[in-house]
């Protein structure tokens, strides 16, 4: 039995078909079309969504939590929920392209439609294809607009950099923080007309050998410096972004120890910093790892993620802040070498 949307019979059914059965049924969404079903119909019930953000939001959800594939029967709790997270995403990136196929219009209501499942998209799969699911709907023309007159700051844009702020403050989940900070660089070249394709996760850089090593070159003094104040005293401190260079693309870390990947380097003056970093030039980007550490004065705390890129020569590189530790003139990213323990 069908649950009712407000968007009509077939509507309602389309949306079930595809929220509520696990594995998308093409065949019998194809059917529901021939025979009427509107891609593009509003309900009367709700002004902030539609039959296609209907469906994308929560598609994590779609199928059982314990509906392991074979492949997954083995892996460790964390690494079979990754696993599915990833599958239900390259579902979901189906869909989208099914949808656009078959007439759906990113620029109904005023472009809100596109606006509602790039908002959809935020809490969808929790998985890098959220990234490649919202690529389509820019390519579409799907833009930054409120989902809802009503609601002028509830825009996807938005929407990305308060839960990259959750996570990563409140979850402490610096995996999906740095995954929502390149869903978030991806908006900032939408709207500062600068190529969004070539933008990526962190994850993307996995498997990589880096070419060199560059950063955006300091208004004076050098990239790196030391800081040594009462309660932080920390080598290699920097305010600008690292370019981790590898064949088609890069990975940046950056002065909040963020971290993605893009193919298409600022126009900025940059510095080659290869020198700094001896074992990683020629090597290969096998792992990341997160942490966090958090900094009590009196009744406020201070978080400070950590990030490890490990790489196949054994050498480590991890890169932190001294957030809470310093006044906020002060504040700086910071980096350590050290051999990786496998």
């Amino acid at each position: 039995m069908s649950h009712e949307y407000g968007y009509g019979v077939l509507e309602d059914q389309l949306i079930d078909l595809f929220c509520c059965s696990g594995s998308p049924h093409f065949e019998a969404a194809e059917a529901l079309i021939a025979r009427g079903a509107d891609l593009n119909a509003v309900s009367p019930q709700t002004s902030d969504e539609n039959v296609l953000s209907e469906i994308l939001q929560g598609y994590w959800y779609t199928e059982d939590p314990v509906d392991f594939s074979p492949e997954e029967i083995d892996l460790d709790a964390d690494a079979a929920l990754a696993a599915q997270r990833e599958r239900r995403g390259e579902a979901m990136i189906q869909i989208i392209q099914f949808f656009l196929d078959h007439g759906f219009d990113v620029h109904k209501n005023n472009g809100k439609f596109g606006a509602q499942c790039l908002y959809a998209i935020v809490l969808s799969t929790f998985s890098p294809q959220m990234l490649t699911a919202a690529k389509l709907l820019f390519d579409a023309g799907a833009r930054n607009l409120p989902i809802d007159d009503s609601e002028p700051d509830e825009t996807p844009w938005n929407f990305v950099g308060t839960e990259c702020s959750f996570q990563g403050t409140c979850e402490h989940d610096h995996h999906l923080e740095n995954l929502y900070e390149a869903f978030y660089q991806m908006f900032q070249a939408l709207e500062d007309g600068l190529p969004y394709s070539g933008i990526d996760s962190y994850t993307s850089a996995i498997g990589r050998r880096v070419i060199g090593i560059l950063a955006e070159k300091p208004l004076s003094g050098n990239v790196f410096y030391p800081l040594s104040l009462a309660g932080s005293n920390h080598k290699n401190c920097f305010r600008q972004p690292l370019y981790f260079l590898f064949d088609g693309g890069y990975l940046t870390i950056d002065q909040y120890a963020c971290s993605w990947v893009n193919t298409e380097l600022p126009k900025k003056e940059l510095e080659d910093i290869s020198l700094h970093f001896p074992g990683v030039v020629g090597s290969t980007i096998v792992d990341f790892s997160f942490d966090h550490n958090t900094v009590v004065k009196g009744s406020v705390q201070y978080g400070q993620p950590i990030v490890s890129v490990v790489f196949d020569s054994g050498v480590a590189a991890t890169f932190s802040l001294n957030f809470g530790e310093v006044e906020d003139r002060d504040r700086a990213a910071y980096y350590s070498l050290q051999q990786h323990k496998r």
